[in-house]
């Protein structure tokens, strides 16, 4: 009786606890976004004054800076209590890849990077108050600043903390219940190869090819076993830093790395382009996209196929996002091309070939980190994305025109054009024509950064969607909590591929793989002919982010060693690993496409659907691989 009576009494606390957790983390991220558009909108005004009436408030910039820190302080502790941080879940269909074990492992070593990260934060406080750090401009302390940012991380931390040890009690009582050999075995090996590498690393006879192979060895391990990307980066690259130049420098590069992030105005852009996004979805600028595309292209065979194409790189050029634009246009556009006897085959692969426009055309995130990453402007990025961006739209509404020619039975007759409807619709999708046009008019124009052009589009969409009928205060808190996810995320990834990248850094990497990778022995086409298939590979099986941020300590030297540039690199890297989310068997749009339709169609349909959109592709990267100028020749003239 006694024991009915405690279990009776400790459920509704344990589920009043984790009610009240998840109250706090989630006003805890909304503030920390709200901060970001409060911050957006001055940045706005700094813009106007400048660009208007030539004046620019001085500190601005440095003002932002600082402040920024404590919205990243609030962001990267969001993605732990929630479990949102980016995982490779290639064999999570496995029992023994996702197992009790396997979280274990997850959350104690999650519990032990978020530590170390709000450490970062606290540790920056002393120093700037040791030091008397002040603002350049306007000679501001800094340190009290840092103290929000810490406390808000520490706070974070010790919230996190308690839902994780929860999370732990739970999943020990749940193990006599598993099947423990086979996850344990193969746990425990990893964990036993990693700390082998670890204590290794500490041997100051320790070889570079040891620490470079081994590290990526240990880093891919955890990641297997579904660690965080960002985590298992960050463990493996501190602890063998640690041991390799000692803990005291391990902490001082983790710090650096941590700081420099939160501070870091061009990676700002990334939550202000999420944010733009989510309010322009809610907005329902999409659908106004599509139903523009449809009324003028429908009148042509197979034209709703091209108009999702043309509706999703419209789309994609402001969410930014290839998931994002698929999972949305799968929404909007398979259910009416199908109703209008489309092949369910070519409308599914049509939409889950359009999403990967969505990180291409700029302005892209992805691009945005890797310009950060390989030390090129982002502005030049972005210019050299654009053309090779509306050549892949291009290309696909070619291979629509060809497949229908050669299959007319997939699409239907097409419908008689409209001109009034038609008028109407162009005059309705005003909104995102405006957005786009001010966003990438501004940035390649000059007028504006590129934390400045997140700035403006990101208050934009709000006014649009605050006056949009779709608004309401739940669409507007659900929009930031996302934001909140995915910006945590890639901030997160980013930290652990930074830290890692360090590690690669001090083992000599770059220089042991010029060394068996000659460039002067070795024909420059086998490599780079290598490259494109492993870049292929990895994107049907790695997030774009993870994609981009895990392999660049090892392929960037490589292409400045073959004297190629940086700049047209990033244009093809980004290509390829987004040809790679349709590429069979592993794409990860044709499984957001499935997960949208459900059991509307099969995997094999869509994989069928986007089999001419691979040809199209497989065109471009030979174009691009073979002719650098299609993405250098427009940063050249602007």
């Amino acid at each position: 009786m006694v024991e009915q009576s405690d279990s009776f009494l400790v459920e509704p606390i344990k589920r009043k606890t984790s009610s009240l957790l998840n109250r706090i983390f989630a006003l805890f991220t909304r503030l920390c976004i709200v901060f970001l558009i409060i911050l957006a909108l001055l940045t706005c005004v700094d813009v106007i004054a400048r660009t208007f009436f030539f004046y620019s408030f001085s500190g601005t910039y440095e003002l932002s800076e600082l402040f920024i820190s404590v919205v990243v302080a609030g962001l990267i502790a969001s993605s732990f209590f929630e479990s949102h941080n980016i995982k490779i879940e290639l064999f999570s269909k496995f029992s023994m890849f996702r197992s009790g074990i396997n979280s274990l492992l997850e959350i104690l070593l999650s519990l032990g990077a978020l530590s170390i990260i709000s450490w970062s934060f606290f540790s920056k406080v002393l120093e700037s108050y040791e030091y008397g750090d002040t603002t350049s401009v306007l000679g501001l302390k800094t340190y009290p600043i840092w103290i929000i940012a810490a406390l808000v991380s520490v706070i974070l931390l010790f919230l996190v903390a308690i839902s994780m040890v929860r999370l732990i009690w739970q999943h020990l009582c749940a193990l006599p219940n598993e099947k423990l050999l086979a996850p344990m075995l193969m746990v425990g090996s990893i964990v036993v190869i990693t700390l082998m590498y670890f204590f290794q690393a500490a041997n100051i006879q320790t070889s570079p090819v040891f620490l470079v192979v081994g590290g990526f060895i240990a880093a891919y391990a955890l990641i297997l076993i579904q660690v965080p990307v960002g985590v298992a980066l960050l463990v493996v690259g501190g602890f063998a830093i640690g041991g390799y130049l000692g803990l005291n420098q391990a902490f001082a590069i983790t710090r650096n790395v941590v700081v420099g992030t939160a501070t870091n105005l061009d990676l700002i852009a990334i939550p202000l382009f999420l944010l733009m996004g989510n309010f322009a979805t809610v907005s329902g600028m999409s659908g106004q996209i599509y139903r523009a595309a449809s009324s003028v292209l429908g009148s042509k065979k197979g034209g709703l196929a091209i108009a999702s194409i043309v509706g999703c790189g419209g789309f994609g050029a402001i969410c930014g996002s290839s998931i994002a634009t698929t999972a949305t246009f799968g929404k909007v556009a398979f259910s009416e091309m199908v109703e209008r006897r489309y092949s369910s085959a070519l409308a599914a692969g049509t939409i889950a070939a359009g999403g990967t426009l969505g990180a291409l055309i700029p302005p892209s995130v992805v691009l945005i980190i890797y310009s950060i990453i390989a030390e090129v402007s982002i502005q030049d990025s972005f210019q050299a994305a654009l053309i090779p961006g509306l050549l892949a739209l291009v290309l696909y509404c070619v291979a629509i025109f060809v497949t229908v020619r050669l299959r007319p039975e997939l699409t239907p007759e097409p419908q008689v054009f409209n001109k009034k409807t038609a008028l109407i619709d162009l005059i309705n999708a005003w909104r995102p024509v405006v957005l786009f046009s001010l966003v990438i008019g501004g940035l390649y124009g000059g007028v504006f950064t590129t934390q400045e052009a997140g700035s403006v589009g990101a208050v934009l969409s709000l006014v649009f969607f605050i006056f949009s009928p779709s608004f309401s205060a739940k669409t507007f808190w659900e929009s930031l909590q996302d934001t909140a996810r995915n910006s945590a995320a890639i901030y997160l990834i980013y930290i652990g591929a930074s830290v890692f990248a360090a590690l690669m850094s001090f083992a000599g990497a770059a220089d042991l793989i010029l060394e068996y990778v000659n460039p002067a022995e070795t024909s420059n086409l086998i490599i780079l002919i290598s490259l494109v298939v492993i870049y292929l590979v990895i994107g049907t099986v790695f997030d774009t982010v993870a994609a981009v941020l895990v392999t660049a300590p090892v392929v960037l030297p490589l292409i400045l060693g073959m004297g190629y540039d940086l700049v047209w690199w990033g244009v093809v890297t980004l290509s390829l690993v987004e040809v790679g989310m349709i590429t069979p068997p592993l794409g990860i749009n044709v499984f957001v496409m499935k997960s949208v339709v459900g059991d509307r169609i099969k995997m094999t349909e869509i994989f069928k659907g986007v089999t001419p959109f691979l040809v199209a592709d497989a065109l471009r990267i030979i174009l691009l691989v073979s002719f650098p100028a299609i993405a250098l020749w427009l940063p050249s003239v602007m």
